[in-house]
């Protein structure tokens, strides 16, 4: 078995494996709301709209649970019937943007989230809210000052908000990565130890050619994490820029983590990568 096959099998994992956390991480926000009596607070609410049926903060509430349940053409009769019974009832801009958001009409969402944002500015779930609808509509440079304003707004804004925010600078192109890389130190000025910040941290400085910056994000995670495929990956990649490598493989190792980088931005299964190294294995002819 040559180096060379190994570290491509080691990049064709950790491509499938950053495409999975992504994907993870996306549907985090979603997951985070699911609650398993979801149907009994349906009907809890349907029993109080019985007697009072043009309360808009009540239907607003069965309409977001309707969504949350994906039954998108119940959750828009209710918003729709609050609406009309309380138009400028505040929460309902906020509603209607997350159904629009899950039925995958996102311009229309950006465009509610500016007067929910106008009128509510302080609500740093609704920046969130506009960059997820903004990043659909790859404009990452603008989801990232949504993401940004977010964390300003937030009074304890978790790892998982400076992740998207770096995530969206990475996605707006290369000229962004410095950026991107002060927002994931952000981070972990509040959370030293995260796993996901320091992951995407040493990613940002593999891609961008910065060996000691990915070394220093190395040595502060515990080292049973080291083991997992996906860091051994890095690992490997890392020794590859330092040049403790077969001769030759840095060009190669570079654009495997850049490829890797920009793979992260999408939420697409991506191509398998080329290898890591070219250079001929010991014994062979160059």
């Amino acid at each position: 078995m040559t180096w060379s096959w190994h570290i491509e099998v080691k990049a064709r994992v950790f491509a499938r494996l950053a495409c999975l956390s992504l994907l993870m991480v996306q549907a985090g926000w979603q997951l985070a709301w699911a609650h398993p009596d979801l149907l009994l607070q349906i009907e809890e609410l349907s029993r109080q709209l019985q007697a009072e049926p043009y309360r808009a903060d009540l239907l607003g509430r069965r309409g977001d649970l309707y969504r949350r349940h994906g039954d998108f053409t119940s959750a828009a009769a209710d918003l729709a019937r609050a609406r009309l019974a309380q138009p400028g009832y505040p929460a309902l801009d906020y509603f209607e943007a997350l159904l629009l958001l899950d039925t995958e009409q996102p311009g229309a969402a950006a465009q509610i989230l500016d007067r929910y944002l106008a009128n509510q500015p302080e609500d740093a779930s609704g920046w969130v809210l506009r960059a997820r609808a903004r990043l659909a509509l790859d404009q990452p440079d603008r989801a990232a000052r949504d993401f940004a304003e977010a964390i300003r707004r937030a009074e304890a804004p978790p790892p998982a908000l400076y992740r998207d925010w770096a995530m969206a600078l990475a996605a707006a192109g290369e000229s962004q990565w410095t950026a991107a890389g002060d927002a994931i130190n952000q981070g972990l000025e509040q959370f030293p130890r995260d796993p996901a910040l320091l992951a995407l941290g040493i990613d940002l400085a593999l891609a961008g050619n910065q060996p000691a910056e990915a070394e220093n994000y190395f040595g502060r995670l515990p080292e049973k994490v080291n083991q997992l495929p996906q860091w051994q990956f890095r690992l490997e990649l890392l020794h590859c820029l330092q040049g403790k490598s077969k001769p030759g493989c840095k060009p190669s190792c570079l654009q495997s983590a850049k490829s890797a980088m920009q793979h992260q931005g999408t939420q697409q299964a991506s191509p398998d990568p080329s290898p890591v190294c070219n250079a001929p294995p010991d014994g062979a002819d160059p």
